[in-house]
């Protein structure tokens, strides 16, 4: 990361998420801006939101998924007459979408990258990227690899790999590292049960990343049950609000709710993700 010490001036820094919290752990003063490849394409061309959406769902009867898979397939696509019926349609519901009033353009953001320097850091240019560029003053810098040997061990069960991990993490912490610099790597979830069990003989605690569909629990799947055939208030009213979950739904139908549309507020609870609570040390 030397090239970080020749940055003088307002730069903004294109990356994947891991180098920008490596950035981030140096503790530096330094004048940069991170943005995801994803965001800086929706901020440069346009982005859009559930009534996008929304209006392909109900225009062209179109489900959630497939809607997203039409816009985000228009950031691909000039407005001229291709000649060939896929490439038309999109043009054409490009158009319909504008004049509708449902993308959102950011023309601050080209005049703020026009006066600051960009780097592509770790990413692929492809002639779709490089055509996009052409007007902005951008250098493209490749991942800095290094060669390091590793000791490899191999144990006979889980059981023992993740108690010889856990004696090295114990080791670790008496030395005084901090708890919070230790990490485990490729780990998958067939790991989690044993690592729980282990670590807490150790008096180790672990952060797992356990994530679950919100409705597997029983008062979302009610919920959904009920309100297909229901008033949102109704179906709100006969379910248990002292159930953990219950606010999990609130929160999707306040973020929701203003679209006024039910298919959109039972898609999202069928496909909401919970994430494991984080703790420290």
């Amino acid at each position: 990361m030397k090239f970080l010490d020749e940055i003088m001036s307002e730069t903004l820094i294109i990356c994947k998420n891991s180098f920008k919290e490596r950035v981030l752990e140096l503790k530096r003063l330094i004048p940069i801006k991170f943005m995801g490849i994803d965001e800086f394409i929706s901020k440069y061309y346009f982005s859009y939101d559930e009534s996008a959406i929304l209006y392909m769902m109900k225009k062209y009867g179109y489900k959630y998924e497939v809607a997203m898979m039409y816009l985000d397939n228009l950031y691909y696509i000039d407005d001229i007459k291709y000649g060939c019926e896929k490439l038309d349609f999109l043009v054409k519901i490009k158009k319909e979408l504008e004049n509708e009033g449902l993308l959102i353009y950011n023309d601050d953001f080209r005049k703020y990258i026009s006066n600051v320097d960009v780097i592509l850091y770790d990413i692929r240019m492809t002639k779709y990227l490089k055509r996009m560029l052409s007007s902005v003053k951008y250098r493209v810098i490749d991942r800095e690899y290094h060669e390091y040997e590793h000791v490899i061990y191999s144990f006979k069960t889980m059981e023992e790999e993740c108690e010889y991990v856990a004696y090295e993490i114990c080791k670790l912490i008496y030395n005084g590292i901090d708890v919070n610099n230790i990490k485990l790597s490729n780990v998958d979830s067939s790991y989690y049960n044993t690592l729980e069990r282990i670590f807490s003989l150790f008096n180790l605690r672990i952060n797992i990343p356990y994530k679950a569909k919100l409705s597997s629990y029983e008062i979302a799947s009610e919920f959904i049950k009920l309100y297909r055939e229901k008033s949102l208030e109704e179906a709100l009213s006969l379910i248990d609000e002292n159930e953990a979950m219950y606010g999990e739904i609130i929160k999707i139908i306040n973020k929701y709710r203003k679209y006024n549309d039910k298919e959109l507020i039972i898609y999202k609870i069928e496909k909401s993700n919970l994430i494991a609570i984080i703790y420290d040390k």
